[in-house]
């Protein structure tokens, strides 16, 4: 017979820490999917070696916003009704209570931390950050080269594709990431 007073004397198992990194906007130039001989992602091939690396994943939508709605929330863009830049996942009537993947973790007893783009279309308050994450880390824009790259459609606002001249440090991604590091350390 097991349990008694023993059984419930011993530690329940710790969770497993999650690190849970989305790139909406990446394709798979990576070297830990095959790479690309511009392309050199020493850092994230690191993390990818350490790690589970998701092979065979693939977006729901060509686009990050419906992209992501899709992580998110675990729908189709189809049940999201979200296929553009905007509406963002709070701004859709049937999404506004809807658990988020974030909420999910903080239910099961996980603390959570979000940073970047995750909710930077504007549909989430920022006095209602803490419903998504408890912690919300750095968001910052996108600093912008001094001539574009090449020639987009119509001038499209978008950013063109090649190499960015500026340096690293002064990415968005780096000083999301710098700040993420130096939250994680604490």
């Amino acid at each position: 017979m097991s349990g008694g007073p023993a059984a419930a004397d011993e530690a329940a198992p710790a969770k497993t820490n999650v690190l849970f990194i989305a790139v909406d906007d990446l394709n798979d130039w990576v070297g830990c999917l095959g790479g690309h001989p511009q392309v050199q992602t020493p850092n994230i091939d690191r993390l990818a070696a350490r790690g589970t690396l998701f092979t065979n994943a693939h977006c729901q939508g060509p686009l990050c916003n419906p992209s992501r709605a899709s992580l998110l929330t675990g729908l189709r863009p189809s049940t999201t009704g979200i296929y553009g830049l905007r509406p963002g996942i709070r701004a859709v009537e049937r999404l506004k209570e809807w658990v988020t993947l974030p909420q999910a973790f903080a239910a099961a007893g996980y603390s959570t931390f979000g940073a970047g783009k995750v909710y930077h279309d504007g549909s989430l308050a920022p006095k209602d950050r803490s419903k998504e994450f408890q912690v919300w880390g750095t968001t910052v824009g996108m600093p912008r080269p001094p001539k574009k790259f090449v020639d987009t459609p119509d001038n499209h606002p978008l950013m063109d594709w090649g190499i960015f001249p500026e340096d690293d440090r002064d990415q968005a991604d780096w000083k999301i990431a710098d700040s993420t590091i130096e939250r994680l350390q604490t």
